[in-house]
């Protein structure tokens, strides 16, 4: 098949043929011929030539059963200050298989949002909180089931924006991509505000401010965001991932199985006083862990046969499930209703938290990067498209700007909400389910109407009830997220306080850790 000419972005063509006379097989005399570019998985610049969006809708309105087969995917080429192109070393897109999509996928989702887990563990007890495991990966299964379906049909869509625009129009298209800025927006505060307490419970003896650490975090993160425009081995990435969170989960739950279970700990089975609002609350931390639906157009893109996309979950599923069963179940056993939203804090100060922490900061540094890139990729295709693969010196300061921009736009995020547990439950509540789970079944919903296929009563049933709960989800999870950061904001300090819980060997900071280390008791210090 004969590559499709290279356009520039700008208004669709009409055509039947190449720029250079030769057939375009899939194109018909009438329909609309587009060049775009797109920000694929580990922000790698992607060149898409594919029939429009508004030709193609117009095709099915008169035929149900059209199909576009012009479409072809590309990694761009950079150009260097000479204009020439020049060979970055990136992967090219639609080559990996379904085992190898299935190891990225364990390096992406296993990650900061497992160490909530055992604190899930303690508000739900050990019954609810591993039925919502289950039960949120077999909806990260089905969902993922049903964008298949929607790519089998719109098979030019690299990300979720485009197939809303391909089903509902340019509205949605605009809406599921500013929620999707957002998101990865909060994820990177997120990070940096794991970054910078892992930096200072690395080195917990010298005092600095939550804010502080997080400054020095985002100098370090940021300034490699800024240098590292493309990503070569993201293989090596992905290992390097999965090897330090391991690393770092593994030596608390070492700790936690050699010291012990004191004999005042209790883990009931169903979590006493638990009610409606807890549990969703809760289940906004869970869903967190599962939630990167987000990411899964641009994974197929990158797939030779993106048919085979469900079968990643025979390798992702048990290992992700079987991790987060570990790990919230081995802390809830161990710490009880006192089990922590950020699992190091079972840890006691010694040299088993100063490694653990190292990971930590280590991994969150990598996903930070990897994050970052694919949001700034996304800004520079935005602001600046015929400069998103530039390599002069002002396609350069262009990315060091958007980076910087990023950078400092998520340590405001990160000292903002400077509690962990919290700023993660309000991005699984707030910002992952309409882009995890009510754009994938409205995406199918809409899809099998646009094909003429209805939904049977079942289906619908199905459907519309994860509809409802994933709007139940977005606004009781948050009133309860929002409610609980209000307290801990009169609590433990205002936004950009010091907040040196947890990290500073003081037992006005840290006592339980304090207790945990084996050191004096600081109760019995007069007041």
């Amino acid at each position: 098949m004969s590559s499709l000419p290279s356009l520039p972005s700008t208004a669709p063509v009409s055509l039947a043929t190449s720029m250079d006379g030769h057939c375009v097989p899939g194109l018909i005399e009438g329909q609309e011929f587009e060049s775009v570019q797109r920000s694929g998985f580990f922000g790698k610049l992607l060149s898409v030539d594919r029939e429009s969006v508004t030709s193609m809708a117009r095709s099915m309105r008169s035929n149900a059963t059209y199909r576009s087969a012009g479409y072809s995917i590309s990694a761009s080429s950079y150009k260097d200050s000479t204009g020439k192109d020049r060979d970055v070393g990136v992967a090219p897109p639609q080559q990996a298989s379904w085992v190898a999509i299935a190891f990225i996928m364990i390096s992406e989702v296993v990650g900061a949002g497992v160490l909530t887990l055992s604190q899930k563990y303690a508000e739900l007890g050990y019954v609810p909180a591993s039925l919502l495991i289950l039960a949120n990966f077999f909806l990260l299964y089905y969902t993922a089931w049903q964008m298949v379906e929607v790519k089998k049909i719109f098979v030019a869509a690299v990300s979720t924006s485009d197939a809303m625009d391909y089903t509902f129009g340019r509205v949605l298209r605009t809406t599921c991509h500013v929620i999707l800025l957002i998101n990865l927006t909060f994820v990177l505060g997120d990070y940096l505000l794991l970054i910078g307490k892992s930096l200072g419970s690395t080195i917990y003896n010298i005092h600095l401010c939550s804010p502080i650490w997080t400054l020095i975090g985002s100098a370090i993160a940021g300034s490699l965001l800024c240098s590292l425009r493309y990503l070569h081995s993201t293989t090596a990435l992905c290992v390097v991932s999965v090897l330090t969170i391991s690393g770092s989960v593994g030596i608390v739950i070492v700790a936690l199985v050699v010291n012990g279970r004191a004999a005042d700990v209790e883990s009931p089975i169903f979590a006493e006083g638990l009610d409606f609002m807890q549990f969703m609350q809760s289940q906004s931390a869970i869903y967190f862990t599962f939630s990167g639906q987000f990411m899964f157009f641009e994974l197929m893109s990158e797939m030779k046969d993106f048919t085979e996309f469900t079968k990643t979950f025979r390798i992702a599923g048990p290992f992700q499930v079987s991790i987060y069963l570990l790990v919230g179940c081995v802390g809830y056993y161990y710490k009880g209703t006192e089990a922590s939203g950020y699992f190091l804090d079972n840890l006691g100060f010694g040299p088993a938290y100063r490694v653990a922490s190292a990971l930590l900061c280590f991994h969150i540094i990598v996903g930070f990067v990897i994050v970052g890139n694919v949001l700034c990729r996304i800004l520079h295709i935005q602001f600046s498209p015929f400069r998103a693969n530039d390599l002069s010196w002002r396609g350069r300061l262009e990315w060091a700007a958007v980076g910087f921009g990023v950078t400092a736009t998520s340590f405001v995020i990160a000292n903002a909400i400077p509690f962990f547990d919290l700023l993660t439950g309000l991005i699984g509540g707030l910002l992952l389910p309409p882009l995890c789970l009510l754009a994938p079944v409205l995406l199918y919903i809409k899809t099998r109407h646009m094909v003429e296929k209805p939904l049977a009563i079942w289906e619908w049933v199905i459907n519309l009830s994860l509809v409802a709960f994933g709007v139940m989800l977005m606004v009781i999870s948050t009133m309860e997220n929002v409610r609980e950061l209000i307290s801990n904001w009169s609590t433990f300090g205002a936004p950009f306080s010091c907040h040196c819980q947890g990290m500073w060997d003081t037992c006005e900071c840290s006592k339980k850790r304090i207790e945990y280390s084996g050191g004096f008791n600081c109760s019995s210090i007069a007041p």
